[in-house]
């Protein structure tokens, strides 16, 4: 035991002592924070220009068929009864535009612009956003039904309400998918980048035969598993960090900038957590086994990576089904992608958040999970024997089922 921590602690100095491992850890939130202040801006300036868009001089519409009202014709509106009247202005000034309604307007609901060319698109866009509200702000008027008419000129919204095991009645909202939004993060963090950790140590101490040096003093057993430790005490690591410097964030913008969540933290359920972290941990010791089982038997660093390209391909296949992942969780995919080898510990992970998994699947799937580490890691134990002494070539898949079963020495 005392070997296996040795080998953890190396593993977590040898990454946490790089730059590159603060400049990976530092440049995510970092870059986050840009992001959002870089979209923010963004969106500010756009809404500014847009209200600059709509401060036309003057809007002319010549309308055929009559259906703007005389009510309606308020500054800078103005009604003319041909084109050529304005066309000289329309041409000569950009704060000036002509708004057509043809008489198949109500055939075709299509009606003309015409403006002076200033290459300005966001009062291109003002105006035919401001044609629509003022057309259908028309037909609203002519409706004598009062309750059409609100209906019709305002904006309907739903508030959606759910009854708890226990009887309650909550409100539902986009507190719901917080938490599965946060594991799913996470998840992708721990498993993934932390099991391309280990993909890289094992292949590269292979590769530079440094590994031979450390199999001189501890025995296989321990290496790898110190290894599996050490890498996610690495992420772990990172995902402190992150946590602590979101946090910090968060407060300061609430602080000086007067930016708060649009999301209310103390409703979100978190009953659900203990056991999402579990399906993360059986996670990352499975991809990690399997990362190490394929680092050990490929050639060096870059024939291990193509090979570990399969496996991350078929972890990550669920994405592409996640609708139906969520919206039919009794399917037949989200059944084969529930209990499939790759796919569990995360798909498992997601519908448990999400309220979709029923009890026995969650015990069914518990176990699996158990079971799937449990060979991933004797495979990954057998093939790190076989696979990291072989230096010249890879092992065959004969040469590897013989030795995981008829435990068949291999040179």
């Amino acid at each position: 035991m005392r070997k296996i921590f040795e080998i953890a602690k190396f593993e977590y100095l040898k990454i946490v002592k790089t730059g590159s491992f603060w400049a990976s850890t530092l440049f995510f939130p970092i870059f986050m924070v840009v992001v959002m202040g870089i979209s923010g801006f963004s969106s500010y300036q756009a809404s500014k220009k847009a209200e600059e868009g709509t401060n036309l001089s003057k809007v002319y519409i010549l309308d055929e068929i009559d259906i703007v009202p005389d009510e309606l014709m308020v500054d800078p509106l103005e009604k003319v009864s041909s084109k050529a009247e304005v066309e000289d202005e329309i041409k000569n000034d950009s704060e000036k535009v002509l708004v057509h309604i043809p008489s198949d307007f109500l055939e075709t609901l299509k009606y003309k612009v015409y403006q002076k060319e200033s290459g300005d698109l966001m009062r291109a866009a003002n105006v035919p956003m401001m044609m629509s509200t003022i057309l259908k702000s028309s037909a609203i008027e002519s409706i004598q039904d009062v309750k059409a008419k609100m209906i019709l000129s305002g904006d309907i919204a739903s508030e959606t309400f759910v009854y708890k095991d226990n009887g309650e009645v909550e409100k539902q909202g986009f507190d719901k998918y917080v938490l599965p939004i946060l594991t799913m993060l996470v998840f992708f963090v721990a498993v993934f980048i932390s099991s391309s950790f280990l993909l890289q140590s094992v292949s590269a101490e292979k590769e530079n035969r440094m590994i031979e040096t450390m199999l001189s003093i501890v025995d296989k057993k321990s290496l790898m598993i110190g290894k599996m430790i050490g890498l996610m005490a690495v992420v772990l690591t990172q995902l402190l960090i992150w946590v602590v410097m979101g946090g910090v964030i968060m407060i300061a913008a609430d602080k000086y900038m007067n930016v708060s969540l649009p999301i209310d933290i103390t409703k979100i359920d978190w009953s659900s957590l203990p056991i999402s972290l579990f399906f993360i941990i059986t996670g990352f010791l499975f991809f990690g086994a399997v990362m190490v089982g394929v680092g050990a038997i490929g050639t060096g660093a870059e024939d291990s990576r193509n090979l570990s390209s399969i496996f991350i391909m078929l972890s990550v296949a669920p994405l592409y089904v996640i609708q139906s992942l969520i919206m039919d969780p009794n399917s037949l995919v989200s059944k084969v992608f529930t209990y499939f080898p790759f796919s569990s510990h995360m798909v498992l992970m997601l519908r448990n958040s999400l309220g979709t998994l029923s009890t026995n699947e969650l015990i069914v799937g518990m176990i699996l999970c158990v079971v799937y580490v449990i060979v991933a890691i004797w495979v990954a134990y057998k093939l790190f024997e076989l696979g990291c002494l072989m230096y010249n070539r890879r092992a065959t898949g004969k040469e590897m089922i013989e030795f995981l079963f008829k435990k068949k020495q291999v040179h």
